[in-house]
Parts: structure tokens; sequence; C-alpha cells
């Protein structure tokens, strides 16, 4: 068990978070062994089948300062006083990527976990699992 406060103790707490929302489970091994990779599993019935890399940045007392979050913070603001859902699109040119388009590049989407959740959910026709 990680001591209480420190890094791994927060990541610990995150992963667990994660599996809750999406109904999954956190590996043992944090993604530290070649059998059991990735953070947190996921599959039910109303969402499908996920494996999900968990980052944390911030701490209490130490938040976090990332330019994406900011980023997302502004639109945030902007889709809620319009009555819409806020989504971040990245692309990265990165040709060998195995993620690559025909043209080179990686395109993906940034959303709000709990955003996320209830969407799969809506799409299933089923409830959220927290």
């Amino acid at each position: 068990m990680a001591a209480r406060g420190t890094s791994k103790a927060l990541s610990v707490e995150h992963e667990e978070f994660v599996g809750k929302y999406y109904g999954g489970r956190r590996s043992r091994s944090s993604g530290g062994a070649d059998n059991d990779q990735g953070d947190v599993r996921q599959g039910t019935p109303w969402s499908g089948d996920h494996l999900i890399e968990c980052k944390l940045t911030g701490r209490p007392g130490k938040p976090a300062t990332a330019t994406l979050l900011k980023t997302f913070e502004k639109i945030a603001e902007e889709a809620y006083s319009e009555g819409r859902e806020p989504l971040i699109a990245l692309r990265f040119f990165k040709p060998d990527s195995p993620l690559a388009n025909s043209k080179g590049w990686v395109d993906l989407v940034v959303r709000s976990l709990e955003s996320d959740v209830e969407n799969l959910a809506a799409k299933a026709g089923g409830a959220v699992w927290r």
C-alpha cells in the first residue's frame, strides 16, 4: 500500500476513481507488467471495451497549471454558456505512428471523464456507473 499523500497513492486513487466511473477495474501492476498493461481495464455492455492509461498532474497544495487544462477550462466556460459540451481536438503530425491517418496526422479528442461516461451510457440506453 502506498503511503498516504504520496505520488503513488494519488495515482492509485486516480486509477480507482477512473475504474469506478467506467465500471472497470484497476490493474494490480498499474501497467507495469507485460501481461497486465494499462492502468484500468473496462468492459461493459453499455460502453464497450477499453484499456485506459491514467495520468495525474497536480496535487492538493500544488494545483495543475498545464496549458491544456487552461484551454479546456476556457472552452468549457464558452460551451456551458451556450448549453453545449466542451471538447478539444488535438492534431499531431507523426507519419510513423500506428494512429496516423494516410496523411500522417494523429487526431485525438479530449472531453471530461464525466461527460464521456454519460455519453457512453446514453448511447447504450444504460445508467451511468458510479
